[in-house]
């Protein structure tokens, strides 16, 4: 096979997939991918090659004007990841490039291990000793079973007290089962429910490439010169942020409940989605409200570049509507609008002058709607909005995300467990004119 031809088969099983990457179609997406696997498997002698000409190529110093010209080229037809076009030698493997239309050109040997997809899990990417294992923590129940003999030495399976990770300061719940309650956190969350992609950080910084302007071209008269098409990257630095808990649950619930996983899972999955939801739109204001703190995330609202509407007087869908023809006019292709509760009973409540409730116009409808909380509401200056193409928006999840059970001073005392949860995340934004924020719903 040729190297064409197995770029062409494997672009075809891509779009095919990603048909059915929408949480419903999980055996069929999966069935393709290891389709996808098997045709890289049988053919990685050919790719190696072709790998290793085009990497000798781009370190001829001679021709660093035209490695630039290829790598420009890779970058937009061949689906490679490209990062710093000024060096005489280009990392085709540590970043990734945004076109001006914020489409994410992925590499083409790392489809389907560089973003996660609204379907994806994050638990499926960690590493786990053996099949046995990994079965074994994925039983309905594993969490609430780890817990339960954690603290009181009684094991439901002695399997499960054979893979937690005791410290100096407490135990590890294995990070199977903490990616779960993240993955769960993901569902509830209003960005990544809405698609914005999640791209797994192996450090606490990243830097994504995007095309800031398309190259142009035009038609051209037989035998004459062409005219010059060229294009421009800048860059977006995810920067990995601490989100950090802690609770106190008693020994007596623990010993107690009957569904202390689904809780566990449930309590801390909301809070975590709450807690980045609200610094995903608002960043995190420092003690004397004057600024933002640059250890949180900045906040898409703070962001000068998106777009912005004052809500009108009795304004209904017809803030919506513009907001949406802000973000199309950017040839952006907004999909979500998140809104509040507040605002959701405004809509749902609309009539018309014979009482009839009000339908909304299909330039909504067609949106998927998310109800957040973490959207302000205010009586006297009312609420806020956002509507939004979620592939304006990248996050960055580092995948060391840990939940640690200690037994502290506190504890002791007051017969307690301590349960510690932290992630590391950031979002920001890779085309702020695909956003716009509506403010002063009323």
């Amino acid at each position: 096979m040729k190297y064409s031809e197995y770029q062409n088969k494997r672009k075809k099983l891509i779009n095919k997939a990603e048909k059915f990457a929408d949480g419903f179609h999980d055996e069929e997406f999966q069935n393709i991918m290891n389709e996808i696997n098997k045709l890289d498997n049988d053919n990685k002698d050919m790719i190696n090659k072709y790998e290793a000409k085009f990497k000798e190529f781009i370190n001829n110093e001679e021709a660093e004007e035209s490695a630039k010209a290829l790598a420009n080229k890779r970058a937009l037809e061949d689906n490679h990841i490209i990062t710093d076009l000024s060096s005489k030698s280009v990392n085709v493997e540590n970043a990734i490039v945004i076109d001006s239309t914020n489409n994410f050109i992925r590499g083409e040997n790392k489809v389907p291990n560089l973003f996660l997809n609204k379907a994806d899990k994050l638990a499926d990417r960690v590493n786990v000793s053996d099949e046995k294992t990994k079965e074994l923590l994925n039983q309905d129940g594993a969490l609430g079973a780890v817990i339960k003999g954690m603290v009181t030495g009684k094991w439901s399976n002695q399997e499960f007290k054979n893979i937690v990770t005791t410290t100096s300061t407490g135990v590890l719940i294995p990070e199977v089962l903490s990616a779960n309650i993240i993955d769960l956190a993901r569902n509830l969350s209003l960005f990544t429910n809405a698609g914005v992609p999640v791209v797994p950080m192996e450090s606490n910084n990243m830097t994504i490439s995007r095309v800031k302007t398309d190259p142009t071209f035009a038609f051209k008269a037989e035998g004459t010169e062409g005219a010059e098409g060229s294009f421009e990257l800048d860059s977006v630095e995810l920067k990995a942020k601490t989100v950090y808990g802690y609770a106190y649950v008693s020994l007596e619930s623990i010993n107690s409940s009957t569904n202390l996983d689904q809780i566990i899972r449930q309590v801390f999955a909301q809070a975590m989605a709450n807690t980045i939801d609200k610094a995903f739109i608002y960043g995190q204001a420092n003690a004397d409200n004057t600024g933002f703190e640059t250890f949180a995330p900045g906040g898409i609202m703070n962001d000068s570049a998106i777009n912005s509407i004052s809500a009108t007087t009795g304004g209904g869908y017809d803030d919506f509507i513009k907001a949406i023809s802000k973000v199309r006019q950017a040839n952006g292709n907004p999909t979500a609008y998140g809104i509040n509760a507040e605002t959701e009973e405004l809509l749902s409540l609309l009539k018309t002058n014979d009482g009839q409730y009000l339908s909304a116009p299909k330039a909504v409808t067609d949106l998927q709607q998310i109800v957040s909380n973490q959207l302000k509401h205010d009586t006297t200056n009312g609420s806020d909005s956002l509507v939004f193409d979620p592939m304006a928006m990248l996050i960055g999840i580092q995948n060391n995300i840990q939940i640690k059970i200690i037994e502290d001073t506190e504890c002791l005392k007051k017969g307690l467990i301590a349960f510690q949860i932290y992630s590391m995340l950031d979002c920001k934004t890779t085309r702020p004119k695909h956003i716009c924020k509506i403010t002063g719903i009323k």
